[in-house]
This record gives structure tokens, sequence and C-alpha cells, in this order.
């Protein structure tokens, strides 16, 4: 009679180990298997014999340096020493040899005079490996030993570096090496070291937002220039912030602009109407068109976290890096700038509806010198219907976009005309039709986001004949367009009826006061 033996036989893969599962219930105490008169285990593999005092469901052997085919013998015995059936495997493990056939993505390596910055465009898993964090390791020029540990996307930031120096980047990765496609049960440390050649202090550089640097009185883009810069400024149309990678010794960022920037313009010319909108100073209803991506903001965030920028100015939503800005709150880093209730809309956004289509024609007079009186009446203007889709603008430019994030409402102020111009046909132009699109259908290369249109219904905003001939407030609530890439309104008065448009009388509008309100 043979003892019982083990009813399965698997393995896994380790590092300079396997794991050998035995029975089919899985991994359970000794003391809960029985197996009839087998008393103990016995493994016997090259000239090795081990003997253990029990019955076990599964076995860790360790010390497999070798790269080799391992055949495994397992059984049991009884208390006279009888044998039962053996279960065989055979393994290859996974070993020191193996490792130095694994092969790692090789970073991305950007370097200033005293800093560079490493990180991977790619994922570090491969059908090798599974890449689960890395450790690094190098000195400063003052020889102190900098460490840190990277996640799922790794980046490492190294500053306070000696221009033309060579620096030792060493890497540990904690990677799963995969055998045949699957993952072996260890994870291992596979490290290698960099040497990284740093450029000097007169090493040019190329910059993404040249215009903006040269505005901040940056010409000459060496480091030993960077190197004297203490407080830069970006506008709201800055699409990377990237550049201070270069500004190793920046201790102040201003995002709003300051003294040094202006709103950009945007000409336009068609159907006899020719204007240049923008220009002059910021407004708080502006915001920049997208938001800064985290990979463009990656650089105030290296300098922030090296504690090198101590204070950043920054209006809420302009540049759409809030929650990154958020983290640093409590620090007295960040200075918030508070925006007003409500922010009035200059008159050099304003513009003719003409120039999307002749049908949307009216005679405007701006500023309207006879507008009838009224409580606080700002940039009043007169608006005579010329057409039957009678309609006027205003439009940003394409950097930009309505911060509704901030801003909700539209708010103006309308004074209609008696109740005797809205007779027969005409009664449809007793109502207004705010819209609010990414750009008119006439300029569509604009923009390249498509045309995120949003509209009130036609007969959203009408005016009661109780209002008429008297200044009217009118509230619009755009709070439903607040992520769409919005930078045009068009005020149609009348909600487009179509057919002939001759009416008795002119009918003639007054506004004023377009605001954007919290």
């Amino acid at each position: 009679m043979y003892p019982q033996r083990y009813d399965t036989i698997a393995a896994k893969i380790g590092y300079e180990r396997v794991e050998i599962d035995l029975i089919k219930a899985g991994r359970i105490p000794s003391s809960q298997i029985r197996m009839g008169k087998s008393k103990k285990t016995i493994v016997e593999y090259d000239n090795q014999k081990i003997i253990i005092d029990s019955l076990v469901s599964w076995l860790n052997i360790k010390g497999l340096k070798q790269s080799k085919l391992y055949r495994f013998k397992v059984y049991t015995i009884d208390e006279f020493d009888n044998k039962s059936v053996p279960q065989q495997i055979a393994v290859i493990p996974f070993t020191e040899s193996d490792v130095k056939n694994l092969v790692i993505a090789s970073p991305r390596i950007m370097t200033s005079p005293n800093a560079m910055v490493i990180d991977w465009t790619s994922s570090l898993s491969s059908i090798l490996l599974t890449y689960k964090s890395l450790s690094y390791e190098y000195k400063d020029k003052t020889g102190k030993v900098i460490t840190g540990t990277r996640g799922a996307s790794p980046r490492i930031f190294a500053a306070n570096l000696n221009p033309g120096s060579t620096v030792a980047m060493k890497l540990s990765y904690n990677v799963i090496p995969k055998v045949g496609g699957q993952e072996i049960v260890d994870s291992i440390t596979y490290t290698q070291t960099l040497d990284i050649t740093l450029p000097t202090g007169e090493t040019t550089f190329n910059p993404t937002e040249r215009d903006i640097l040269i505005a901040n009185g940056v010409t000459t883009f060496n480091a030993n220039v960077a190197a004297g810069i203490k407080k830069l400024t970006f506008p709201i149309h800055t699409n990377s912030l990237q550049d201070l990678f270069y500004f190793s010794n920046v201790t102040e960022l201003d995002l709003t602009g300051g003294e040094l920037f202006n709103v950009k313009t945007l000409d336009y010319n068609r159907n006899g109407v020719v204007k240049t909108i923008g220009g002059g100073k910021f407004q708080p209803f502006i915001r920049h068109v997208s938001a800064i991506s985290n990979g463009n903001a990656q650089a105030m965030l290296d300098l922030l976290d090296l504690g090198i920028i101590k204070k950043i100015k920054y209006i809420p939503n302009s540049l759409g890096i809030d929650e990154l800005l958020k983290r640093y709150d409590g620090k007295n880093i960040v200075e918030w700038v508070t925006p007003p209730d409500e922010s009035l809309i200059p008159m050099n956004f304003f513009l003719d509806g003409k120039i999307q289509d002749n049908n949307w024609a009216t005679d405007i007079v701006n500023p309207a010198t006879d507008a009838p009186a009224g409580t606080d009446i700002v940039n009043p203007m007169k608006i005579t219907l010329k057409a039957a889709s009678a309609s006027f603008v205003f439009t940003l430019p394409k950097e930009y976009r309505f911060n509704i994030a901030t801003y909700k409402y539209l708010k103006f102020k309308v004074y209609a005309p008696d109740k005797s111009k809205f007779t027969g046909s005409y009664s449809a132009f007793q109502k207004l039709w705010p819209r609010f699109m990414n750009y008119m259908w006439a300029f569509s290369s604009e923009s390249a986001f498509g045309q995120e249109y949003w509209e009130l219904d036609r007969n959203a905003t009408p005016i009661p004949d109780s209002d008429l001939t008297k200044w009217k407030d009118v509230t619009i609530d755009l709070s439903s367009a607040k992520d769409k890439h919005n930078r045009v309104i068009v005020i149609n008065i009348g909600g487009e009826p179509g057919g002939t448009f001759s009416p008795p009388a002119d009918i003639i509008y007054y506004f004023a006061n377009f605001r954007f309100s919290k």
C-alpha cells in the first residue's frame, strides 16, 4: 500500500525561486490536510533533497540561481518511510541573467544649464515586464544626494545643477518581469545610470512663447540671461508655461497679463463692414479659449514644488489651471484675484451683424446721443432694423472665450418702441433672440473647436406691452453653456420670422449696459 499522493502539481515562476501548488483545494494550512497514512513531504531536484515534517499544500523553493530547467519530484512518506507515487514538474526560474536581458523604454531628456527633466512619452510596461514605480538618485551642484520616487507616469525634475557638468542619474525601476507574456510572482529592481551632460550658460534655447518673453524684456535666450530673471508676466492668451524650465531663479509669476499685455485683436472685412475687434486691457469676462494642459503647466509645478516660485497672481478660470493651483492653498503662494460682481462689455468687442449676412442688417448709432433718459445708462446704442434677421454682435478674438464659469449671466437694458411699430406681421419683432456660438458661420476658420452653438428659444425673451417705451432689464442665464467654447454673442431682434421686411415706420430699439454678472 502506497501512502496517498498529492492530487496535483503546478508551478509559478519567481525570482530565483518557484512556488509549487500540490492540492486542488488551494493553499490551506497543514492542520487541515488529511491524506491517509502520509506524514511527511519530500522534494527532490538536482542533487537536493528537502524533507518537510508535515503535509503542505504548496512549496516555496528558493536559491534557484541558474537559468536552467529544474526537474522537481514531490512525494509523501508514511511513518515507515514508504513513498507515495511522486508528482513531477519541470520549471525554469527567472534569474539574474534574465534581468540583464530586460529592456526599459528610453526616456526623453530635456536639459538647461541648471536643470533637467526626464520623462517617458510611452508606457514603460511592455511584453517583457509590467512597470510599477521607480526611484532616482543624483547629486546637485553642492554635492547633496537628491532622491525621490515616482509612480505610474514618471517624471523627474532635477534642479540646482552645474552648467556644463555631467550628472549621473541613477534610476531604479520596480518591475514585474514576464515569461511567455505572463507575470512572474515577484517584482524586481532593474537599475540603470544615465550620464547626462548639461549645456553651458551661453547655450541658447528656443522658447515656446518667444513674444511673451520679449515683452518681459528677455531678448537673449540663454541660461545666463534667464538666471537673472526673478519675475515673469504671462497674458491670458498664453498657451504654455514650459519656458519656465529655463528660468530657474524665477520667484514670482503674474498670470493676469499685468500692465505688459493687451487683449489680442481680430480684423473683420466683409459685406462692407471693416472693423478690428479686441485690443485694450483684459476684461474679467475673458478666459483662454482652452485650459492650459497639465503638461504645459508642469514646469511651473516643478518650480513650485521645489520652493523656487513663491508667489503667483491668478484670475480664477482664466487659464483653466485652477485645480493645479488649489493644491498650494494655505501656503501663501497663490493670490486669487477676485473678479468684480459685474463686468461691462466695452464697445471694442461690438460688431455690426451685417458682417455675417446682409439679412442681418441694421443702422447703428453707437454711442446713441438721442437715447431715452434712464438711470445709470452706459454705452447706449441706437439700432434701427433694416432686414428680417436684424442682428448685432459681440465677439472676442479667437484666442479667448467667455468666462462663464465665473459669470453665468448676461445682462443688458433694452428700450423698445411703442406698440404701433409692432402691428400685423411686424408683431414678431416685439421680442429678442440671444444666440451664443463659437464663431459666426461665415468665419469658421476662426476656431479649431467646431461650432459649439447654444441659444434660447426664439420666443423666450418677449418684451411685454407694459415694458414698451421704457428701459427694461434683461437677464440671460448662461450656466448651461459653461463648458462650451462660446466667444460670439448675437442679439437678434424678432427671432428671424422671414418674409419681406418693409415696415410702415422704422422699428428703432435702444440697448445699453451689456455686461456679464455673477
